[in-house]
């Protein structure tokens, strides 16, 4: 299984100590603290009145719309995001209408109201230098009012958690002539406290704990004593042991984000396992969301191969494979290469890469198959430059998906190497809510048929913001019914769309904030993970 590690440990650790004069601000990348810079963070936070004013407020309420009533059902009608002044505590929001935050700054024409801190991104702004400052800088006041807003939003939330009704397809009742809805469910999104700096762990988790299909198969695979069916070579029925630890915690904290009950929630225990399989992650430092995936989920099939081993041994009446005679290893071996791709994490996000390589000179093509986990996407090509150095060969690569998994995890490299640093780019990328795969597969692609789209649906993003010096991690899911594959065509060999995503609305979780979000701001996010399923 190939690991991906984005980050060398060495040159992180030279970037935090390397305190370098401020360069100029580059458009398309930076790893730059702009907040190092402003001049106005002195003047403009006043943490004892961002206190008191906060703590005499409602919460997360304009205050200009709830003065000028503008009401509805007894709520602010603005569900924009909502501004603090750093200065006073005034809370206003910025939707396009009003602008009360704006109108706010302006109002008091003073420099010393020109700071504000978003309640839903946790973003810091400065009006008077037209550009986002690094809540993680050097100046404490700035750091400490973040901490304080961020731990009375959880406060101010505690105990409650975001439900959204989802109504399936109407039908007609032919006894009353009339449409009612036959399934209704309950879809909790909860959100999840942060242990300190493991806002890139809990974003991570609640794309998982949209993921539906690792959902159902947890609940088939939790308990001991399940049966699985292996062949070839032939059909031999095994009994499943416990899980181990790792697994068992992870299916208790998805299970808990599913079950009804108060949130946000606390991933202690499953955190504390993913240490001990990766110490690394311990010491509560800014990580990277995407080589958390690939731990979490290669601990996990590690962990669920070891468990489908020792319940083929116990098949054959080996307690160990040493204890086993050559006949048996041979029948162990041979189950075991195919129980092993049974385990959760291959049936939903494991696929496979084919390299082609072609060397123009000579015409000799070299294919080399590759398993993974996600797809890496550059988004800026890698500058090379070239120098009067002979050239013997030349080779053409081709890269292409032989075998689709379920999930298709895109991983937009937003970070990369430059010199001795770490950068970060913070273009903007354009990516689609259905993407068809059919034009990046093989022609031998295992489960792709001739002419046939291969529709996928976004449903969940990672979104990293700030730079690389001071960044948060944050989640965009996308809240739907389940698909039923009895009800759905898989695909359509005539290029129509299988079945367009259904009624679902996107949620935006940043730690214990969780907050409905219209599908443009999802589509304007600073994407770095993106989770896409199979159209059924």
């Amino acid at each position: 299984m190939r690991l991906k590690d984005p980050f060398s440990l060495r040159a992180a650790d030279m970037t935090k100590r390397t305190n370098r004069p401020r360069k100029p601000r580059d458009e398309d990348s930076s790893d730059e603290v702009s907040g190092l810079t402003c001049q106005h963070v002195s003047k403009a936070v006043d943490l004892s009145s961002v206190k008191k004013m906060v703590s005499a407020s409602m919460w997360s309420v304009c205050s200009d719309c709830l003065r000028e009533r503008a009401l509805i059902d007894g709520e602010p009608a603005c569900s924009h995001d909502i501004l603090v002044c750093l200065k006073c505590g005034y809370q206003g929001c910025n939707q396009s209408e009003t602008q009360h935050s704006t109108k706010h700054h302006h109002a008091l024409h003073s420099e010393s109201h020109c700071i504000t801190i978003s309640l839903s991104t946790w973003k810091a702004w400065c009006f008077e230098c037209n550009e986002e400052l690094s809540t993680h800088c050097n100046k404490k006041a700035l750091a400490q009012t973040l901490d304080f807003l961020q731990k009375h939003s959880v406060k101010a939330t505690s105990g409650t958690i975001l439900k959204l009704r989802e109504e399936a397809a109407d039908h007609v009742d032919p006894a009353r002539g009339k449409s009612s809805a036959f399934n209704s469910t309950l879809a909790a999104v909860k959100g999840i406290n942060n242990l300190g700096n493991t806002c890139f762990f809990n974003a991570v988790m609640q794309n998982l704990s949209q993921t539906h299909m690792l959902i159902d198969l947890i609940q088939e695979l939790k308990e001991k004593g399940y049966k699985m069916r292996i062949c070839p070579p032939s059909l031999l029925t095994v009994t499943l042991p416990s899980p181990e630890p790792l697994t068992s915690a992870m299916f208790l904290f998805l299970h808990t984000m599913k079950e009804p009950g108060k949130g946000p929630i606390s991933p202690k225990i499953l955190f504390n396992q993913l240490c001990q399989k990766a110490p690394r992650f311990k010491g509560y430092q800014q990580q990277d969301s995407q080589e958390l995936l690939h731990y979490l989920l290669d601990s996990i099939r590690v962990e669920e191969t070891k468990r489908v081993k020792a319940s083929i041994l116990k098949a054959f009446n080996n307690p160990t494979e040493k204890t086993a005679d050559e006949e048996t290893k041979r029948h162990v071996k041979a189950y075991g290469k195919e129980g092993v791709k049974l385990n959760f994490v291959d049936r939903i996000f494991v696929g496979e890469l084919t390299n082609t390589i072609m060397c123009e000179e000579c015409g000799h093509i070299s294919t080399v198959k590759e398993a993974f986990i996600d797809i890496s996407l550059p988004i800026i090509e890698e500058r090379v430059n070239k120098r009067s150095e002979k050239v013997y060969t030349s080779a053409r690569k081709h890269i292409l998906i032989s075998s689709l998994p379920p999930v298709v995890t895109l991983h937009l490299k937003r970070f990369h190497q430059a010199g001795m640093n770490l950068r970060k780019v913070n273009r903007h990328v354009d990516f689609p809510l259905v993407l068809d795969l059919a034009p990046f597969c093989s022609a031998t692609c295992k489960n792709l048929g001739s002419g046939e789209r291969v529709p996928y649906s976004l449903y969940g993003i990672v979104e990293h913001s700030g730079s690389m010096r001071g960044g948060h991690y944050t989640a965009y899911v996308r809240v739907r019914p389940p698909q039923r594959r009895a009800e759905h065509q898989r695909r359509n060999a005539s290029g129509k769309e299988a079945s367009g995503p259904s009624q679902s609305q996107w949620v935006y979780v940043s730690d214990t904030t969780v907050q409905t979000v219209p599908e443009s701001r999802v589509l304007n996010s600073q994407a770095y993970l993106l989770f896409y399923e199979e159209m059924l």
